[in-house]
C-alpha cells in the first residue's frame, strides 16, 4: 500500500474507522487522529501528507482552529484542506473557505464522497506545485461581501426566528449554491436535497420550480458524467446580487 497522504481529524471513532476504511479501499490509505492536537503533531511527523479532512465539531481545538494553526506553515509546505461538519452553518463554511479548504462536506458523508473531494484537492496540490506558486487559491470565495450578506441574512433569520417556522427550502437552496460556487465546489442534486433539509419529494419540486424559473440548471458532473450537478443561471447568480444591493441601499450592509 501506498504511503498515506490524507489525515483524518475527527473526535468520534466510528467516523474515523468507517471513513478510514472506505478511503483505503478507494485508493487512498489515510492517517487518523482523534484529536487537533494528535493531528498537529502527525502532520509535523510526516511530510507526505497533502490534504487534511477535519470536523469542525471537536473538543478544546475545533476545525477551523486547527486549520488556523495548520496555515502558518503553508510558507514551507503546500498542503489542501476539506471539512466536514454535522452543522451546515454557512458562516462556518466561509470561515473554512477562507482557510483555503477545497471542499465542505455535510455529514452523513459516504467515502466515495470524501475521495471524489481529495482526488479534486490533490489535483489542485499538483497544479500549483507544477506552477510554483502559492497552495491552492481558488475555492477562496471569490465575492466575499456578496456571500456574507447573504449568510447573514439566514443567520439572523434563524437566530430570531425559530427555523421550523421556513419550511420552504427553495432560498436556502439559492444560498447554498451560492456558496457551492463561490468556493468552486459542484454540489450534486442529492448533495443539495440533503442539505435542503426538507423531504426529498419536496426539495426536487422545488428543484424543479427554479430551473422553470431559469434561476438554476441541471447540468452533467464533467469528471462523472453519471453525477448530475446543479448550478446557478447567469440570471440566478444576477438576482441574488440584486438582491444585496437593494438591501445596501436600504441601508443595509454586510456585517464586519
Amino acid at each position: 500500500m501506498s504511503v498515506p497522504k490524507v489525515l483524518i481529524v475527527d473526535d468520534d471513532p466510528l467516523v474515523l474507522e468507517e471513513l478510514g476504511e472506505g478511503l483505503a479501499a478507494l485508493g487512498h490509505p489515510v492517517r487518523s487522529a482523534s484529536s487537533a492536537n494528535e493531528a498537529l503533531e502527525l502532520f509535523d511527523r510526516h511530510a507526505e501528507l497533502k490534504v487534511i479532512v477535519t470536523d469542525i465539531q471537536m473538543p478544546n481545538i475545533n476545525g477551523i482552529e486547527l486549520l488556523q494553526k495548520l496555515s502558518y506553515k503553508r510558507k514551507v509546505r503546500s498542503f489542501s484542506a476539506i471539512v466536514i461538519t454535522g452543522n451546515a452553518s454557512l458562516d462556518r463554511a466561509v470561515a473554512a473557505l477562507r482557510l483555503q479548504a477545497v471542499d465542505f462536506l455535510q455529514k452523513p458523508i459516504m467515502p466515495e464522497e470524501v475521495a471524489h473531494a481529495v482526488d479534486r484537492a490533490l489535483a489542485l496540490g499538483e497544479e500549483a506545485s507544477a506552477a510554483a506558486g502559492p497552495a491552492p487559491q481558488a475555492a477562496q470565495p471569490t465575492q466575499p461581501d456578496y456571500l456574507r450578506a447573504l449568510i447573514a441574512a439566514r443567520t439572523d433569520r434563524d437566530s430570531i426566528f425559530d427555523s421550523n417556522l421556513f419550511s420552504d427550502p427553495s432560498w436556502d437552496m439559492l444560498l447554498d449554491l451560492a456558496l457551492a460556487e463561490a468556493s468552486g465546489r459542484a454540489i450534486s442534486v442529492t448533495s443539495l436535497c440533503i442539505a435542503s433539509r426538507a423531504p426529498t419529494t419536496t426539495a426536487l419540486r422545488r428543484i424543479d420550480e427554479l430551473q422553470a424559473a431559469g434561476l438554476i440548471e441541471r447540468v452533467p458532473d464533467q469528471e462523472d458524467r453519471r453525477r448530475i450537478v446543479v448550478k446557478l443561471t447567469e440570471i440566478g447568480r444576477t438576482r441574488m446580487h440584486e438582491f444585496v444591493e437593494r438591501q445596501r441601499q436600504r441601508g443595509g450592509r454586510p456585517p464586519n
